[in-house]
């Protein structure tokens, strides 16, 4: 059994202020405007993602800090030269700020954290439940500056810690209102292509890069979604708003995180079921969303909580589409910032399946075909995640289209892709943590992170278990686990 949080240390050894090097040239844009897409997450947790890399050649403090560390820091700050608004700041506080924007000064840096940790390696690195309070001190904080005139905050911060005899596991904290998740990954490939490749190499990744555009003329904002998206938060703070707590389970000593896989093999299982029973041939996100959205909905029955639902017999779900192919004109795919439009899902809580469930969320998926559908009720957006924070709605985090295993690939050194990814942050935002199967078995498919209260953690565990047993056996004329009567 591995020790409790209690008894484990995580002590910082150095930190670092890491400044894009070469600096951005004088006349590049200096301060970036959040634009709507920007604006939906202003005040949503920030991102906090864990890289573990097993690799004895990273197990000794001392060498890791003489041989590995120079150049980690060394390839941070060539990476930061591309993507500067990064080591940039924003300000703490929407209704002090006529014109919300990241700004970069010269000088400005991304912190850089160094710690080495006593907890078992393996064990954070496992699919099982772990105490989530054991990975926090993983995680670096978004320092503050200014006091309280004005203040800002950083908006992407590091920490690098060495588990002695193990390997190393890569921390970043990033305030989403910066970059989405399709930002974030150009930025990690590039940083990591960087490391790789080293400096005999640099120019071949520089010769093959293609460099963030920040360019907002880019993004259309015909209705004026940005002005009311400001009007939307200033109103929220005023009126002491706090409906985005609802989905936090970090408080609770409880809280666990596990991963789940659903691999090529079960997906296709699962899709044919779920044709079989609603007529809808779904892709595989659609599929896997839908069987851990109904999986939370019984685990919240069976495990305690309840579903805290302002429709009692509602259950929502929320996901984000991608708009920069849906834009008019196409927004280019490397844009940096946020560019994800909101959707809502609503089913019936007593009747949902994993069928019934995949066929609901596949039914909005498929509307976004149309024209403008995506921004259609962008208007409440803001208003609207609050909603669904307030009724505990199941939410996404990442995309296993986002490729972070290969992304955050630093050679040879580091063991190659790294064993295990997390997002941590799923814990204060009630998401699924979708990715990309890192299977060491290479059965494909994607992988779901899930933080839950133990109690709840073990009643989706046997919803997961009974799901994979009820497909593997064939038996199609089963309903795929309703959630027991209340």
């Amino acid at each position: 059994m591995a020790p409790g949080p209690l008894t484990l240390a995580v002590t910082v050894l150095e930190q670092y202020h890491v400044s894009p090097t070469p600096a951005p040239a004088p006349g590049q844009l200096r301060s970036l405007p959040l634009t709507f897409f920007d604006l939906v997450f202003w005040d949503f947790p920030p991102v906090q993602r864990l890289f573990f890399y097993a690799s004895a050649d990273l197990s000794d403090v001392p060498d890791f800090l003489h041989s590995k560390l120079p150049l980690l820091n060394e390839s941070l700050a060539a990476a930061l030269h591309h993507f500067y608004p990064l080591a940039g700041r924003l300000p703490c506080r929407i209704q002090e700020c006529a014109s919300p924007e990241v700004v970069y000064s010269d000088g400005d840096s991304v912190r850089l954290t160094v710690a080495v940790s006593r907890d078992d390696f393996q064990d954070l690195a496992g699919d099982h439940p772990r105490d989530t309070a054991r990975l926090r001190p993983l995680l670096p904080p978004l320092a503050k500056h200014g006091g309280c005139h004005r203040p800002s905050q950083d908006v992407l911060a590091v920490q690098v810690t060495v588990f002695p005899g193990a390997g190393v596991c890569v921390g970043t904290t990033l305030h989403h209102a910066v970059a989405d998740g399709s930002s974030y990954v150009h930025f990690l490939k590039t940083w990591a292509a960087i490391h790789r490749l080293g400096d005999e190499c640099r120019e071949a990744v520089v010769v093959g890069y293609t460099p963030p555009l920040f360019d907002r003329g880019v993004l259309r904002d015909d209705t004026a979604l940005r002005e009311s998206f400001i009007h939307d938060h200033r109103h929220l703070v005023e009126s002491g708003d706090r409906r985005l707590d609802e989905w936090d389970v970090s408080r609770r000593p409880d809280t666990v995180l596990a991963t789940f896989r659903f691999t090529d093999e079960l997906l296709r299982r699962l899709g044919r079921h779920v044709e079989s029973d609603t007529s809808a041939r779904c892709s595989p996100y659609a599929l896997v969303c839908g069987a851990a959205w109904a999986g939370i909905v019984r685990a919240r029955c069976v495990g305690g909580g309840g579903d805290a639902d302002d429709d009692g017999d509602n259950a929502r779900f929320g996901f984000v589409t991608g708009c920069k192919p849906r834009m008019s004109p196409p927004i280019p795919s490397s844009y940096f910032g946020n560019c994800l439009g909101l959707c809502f899902v609503e089913a019936d809580r007593r009747c949902l399946t994993a069928a019934s469930a995949s066929a609901a969320i596949w039914l909005v998926i498929a509307g976004l075909a149309e024209q403008g559908r995506a921004l259609r009720d962008a208007r409440g957006w803001v208003r609207g995640a609050r909603e669904y924070a307030a009724a505990r709605a199941v939410t996404v985090a990442g995309s296993p289209k986002l490729g972070v295993y290969a992304a955050a690939d630093f050679g040879a050194a580091w063991g190659g892709q790294p064993r295990k990814v997390e997002i941590v942050s799923v814990e204060r935002t009630g998401a699924l943590a979708l990715a990309e199967s890192g299977g060491r078995n290479g059965d494909g498919g994607i992988e779901v992170g899930l933080a839950l209260p133990r109690l709840q953690m073990e009643a989706f565990r046997a919803f997961h278990a009974e799901l994979v047993g009820l497909l593997h056996a064939n038996d199609v004329a089963t309903p795929l686990l309703r959630e027991p009567k209340s």
